[in-house]
């Protein structure tokens, strides 16, 4: 009977994670942005409550990049710079550790979990996490995948600020060029920068997954 519901746990815990993101997508963020952007003068309180705001996030799916737009708005480049990037990864956390305990506690995701252990293995936990922040994947999407494929935390928490680092700073400028209206600032917000930023994630991959892709051919022609 225990491990029944042991077993049920992780299904249930799926289940609450899917009605969080019926009901953010029901409600928007920015409806609680507003409130916070009048106490904007109280800036401990606005920090306190972003916090509480990173944390929840990605359980209700909420754009990572409207935060980012909204700080940008508050703050500037670069002084909104740390509360982003500490704000990312603060929010990144909860969904890998979900992962993680989901992938723990059950054999549901065993078959992709391997798999997705077999191809961390080849480009490695910290490049592999890198790239996939550079890369335009959905935030939580990388962080439930790092979550199941056992990614250590260290390797995640220094591959989402090193990956995510271009993202804020495209969205923070954004935010400040909302403030401003300058011409001088909207002209900073390159979409080149994330265009180099795709590149180089590819870079990232492209040697070890043609290494493992040509181990893995070479091994089915084996007799």
């Amino acid at each position: 009977m225990v491990s029944h519901s042991r077993a049920l746990r992780p299904h249930l815990l799926i289940l609450g994670l899917v009605a969080l993101a019926v009901v953010g997508w029901r409600y928007s963020p920015t409806e609680l942005l507003a409130v916070v952007q009048q106490a904007e003068r109280h800036w401990p309180l606005v920090v306190l409550v972003l916090t509480g705001l990173y944390l929840v996030r990605p359980f209700f799916l909420w754009p990572l990049s409207v935060f980012s737009v909204f700080i940008g708005y508050l703050f500037g480049f670069p002084a909104g710079l740390p509360i982003v990037l500490f704000g990312t990864l603060l929010t990144c956390f909860p969904p890998f550790l979900v992962a993680t305990h989901i992938n723990d506690s059950t054999d549901t995701f065993e078959r992709l979990a391997t798999t997705g252990a077999t191809v961390v293995d080849a480009t490695g936990e910290l490049r592999g996490m890198i790239a996939a922040r550079l890369s335009p994947t959905p935030s939580d999407a990388v962080s439930y995948g790092a979550g199941i494929t056992g990614v250590s935390s260290r390797a995640f928490a220094v591959g989402t600020l090193v990956g995510e680092l271009p993202w804020a700073v495209f969205y923070l400028l954004l935010g400040e060029s909302f403030r401003t209206f300058s011409m001088d600032t909207i002209s900073k917000v390159d979409i080149r920068l994330l265009a180099v930023a795709v590149v180089v994630a590819g870079l990232l991959l492209s040697c070890p997954l043609y290494e493992f892709v040509s181990d893995r051919a070479g091994t089915s022609d084996e007799p």
